[in-house]
């Protein structure tokens, strides 16, 4: 996929899921998202407005699946 077909724009966790990336279970994502938060580079994809709502970057947590590929073979 290219990078371009993800736009820069804030998303709820089941509306990324179901447009962007309906390959990947609603737990993997929080699992990736416990580590995108203890990761610097890429902890500012991840917004919550509030203790209820959580909205993801659906462009940012497109290049952080392409950092975790780029780190698996390493």
């Amino acid at each position: 996929m290219d990078i371009n077909n993800f736009p820069d724009k804030l998303f709820t966790k089941k509306q990324l899921l179901s447009e962007y990336f309906p390959a990947i279970h609603i737990k993997t994502l929080e699992r990736y998202m416990r580590d995108i938060n203890e990761n610097d580079d890429f902890k500012e994809i991840i917004s919550r407005p509030t203790t209820q709502m959580t909205m993801i970057n659906a462009k940012g947590f497109y290049l952080y699946l392409r950092y975790k590929e780029s780190r698996l073979y390493k």
